[in-house]
């Protein structure tokens, strides 16, 4: 059985990671939500969660998932740890008896229930008696007509709210000012500001470094000083050479070591990620999460496509796609201070028809878009099939470098 799981990030208001919610899909045919009820028996959803290392896919912190009606009233989430799952209730799910005694039954065992995509009505009072959390969809329900409910919540209740589908920083601050304290989309992945800014020296030093990495034939010694000079790099290296990603049985003691045993390659990525990373003060981890887990599995996929690009240059290219959020700057602008290939820099700017396929197919698994027409159209390709393994592996990368 083909297995697809993906993670959006739910967010707190200083920007940390609250959770993840959680995607399935049984292969391309069918969604999580919709599986057919003889199917959807509790053997068949414990090995689609048990397939995966929950611990690996949620780093410790609770997976919001989604029940249908049958899977609440089968009481299927009793068979996972309470401290692992948050029972998202659908939407259109109606509050009869049934599921209010479900309901009961998961908050005495320990259970937080969120209702998703939320429109009130008077009728759901009895559920929003039992729900931890409510979720509204800011797509289907705008900020600007939650005033008063948001007020009354906020008055009367201890429900934490969650604004979905945040795509901008105005929204995100809108939100936060009205009392909402978890936020879930992609506001996190695009530029606050584009302005005019230069890149401060600061920055400017650390850009150095990739620069050195990306000439043809790297110095080692050059590279060794440099990273030598900077503590915060130093540490990095060292401590991803010894994460359990290698499962190494001897440790790697210096800097020198560390650059022979891990190659030019591999040293070209670490560099990239590590920049990228000290770039991103102020920034949400987890969009350094992402865009490591995505320029891996660019690297892998690119293994199954066809493309002009090495692998090292995909795992760049990858990385490098969210830089102008990171620094609040066009792409363009950034472009001008890294000396990377006019073949790189085309790909950063969407003007390669390679690339533009690849990271199409990479960011809608990241997202759990898998309605997008490209799956449809490389159905029943190798690359397809590999999707799940390339993701479990680039989030297991991404961790090694935040463990």
């Amino acid at each position: 059985m083909d297995v697809f799981v993906a993670r959006q990030p739910v967010f707190t208001a200083k920007k940390n990671i609250f959770g993840y919610e959680l995607l399935f899909r049984l292969g391309l045919e069918n969604a999580f939500p919709d599986i057919d009820g003889d199917t959807a028996t509790s053997s068949v959803l414990a090995n689609t969660f048990f397939s995966f290392d929950l611990h690996e896919i949620l780093g410790g912190k609770p997976g919001l998932v989604n029940f249908t009606r049958k899977l609440i009233l089968e009481k299927i989430p009793l068979i996972f740890p309470n401290d692992h799952i948050i029972i998202e209730v659908l939407e259109n799910i109606e509050p009869e008896p049934e599921i209010i005694e479900a309901l009961e039954e998961f908050r005495k065992n320990g259970f937080r229930v969120a209702l998703d995509d939320f429109v009130y009505e008077e009728k759901f009072r009895p559920m929003m008696a039992l729900c931890n959390m409510i979720k509204f969809d800011l797509m289907a329900t705008p900020l600007d007509t939650l005033g008063p409910l948001v007020e009354e919540l906020k008055a009367n209740t201890k429900i934490i709210l969650l604004a979905e589908k945040v795509e901008t920083y105005e929204e995100f601050e809108q939100a936060k000012e009205m009392g909402f304290t978890l936020f879930q989309g992609y506001f996190f992945s695009k530029p606050e500001i584009l302005s005019k800014k230069e890149i401060p020296p600061s920055q400017a030093t650390k850009l150095k470094l990739i620069n050195e990495v990306s000439r043809k034939e790297p110095d080692l010694q050059v590279i060794e000083d440099l990273i030598k000079n900077d503590v915060s790099v130093s540490f990095k290296l060292l401590k991803f050479m010894n994460s359990a990603y290698f499962q190494r049985a001897n440790a790697i003691d210096t800097i020198k070591d560390a650059l022979v045993v891990l190659g030019v390659e591999e040293l070209k990525n670490f560099v990239s990620v590590v920049v990228v990373s000290d770039l991103s003060e102020n920034k949400p981890n987890e969009l350094i999460r992402a865009s490591v887990v995505q320029a891996r599995m660019c690297e892998l996929v690119g293994t199954h496509m066809k493309t002009g690009f090495t692998n090292d240059e995909l795992f760049t290219i990858g990385l490098f796609s969210t830089m102008d959020a990171i620094l609040d700057l066009p792409m363009e602008t950034i472009l001008e201070e890294i000396s990377l290939s006019d073949k790189i820099k085309s790909a950063l700017l969407g003007k390669n028809s390679q690339f533009t396929r690849i990271q199409t197919l990479v960011t809608s698994f990241q997202r759990g878009d898998w309605e997008n027409r490209l799956y449809k159209l490389l159905k029943g390709q190798k690359v397809i099939d590999k999707l799940p393994e390339f993701y479990l592996d680039a989030v297991k990368m991404a961790n090694s470098f935040f463990e």
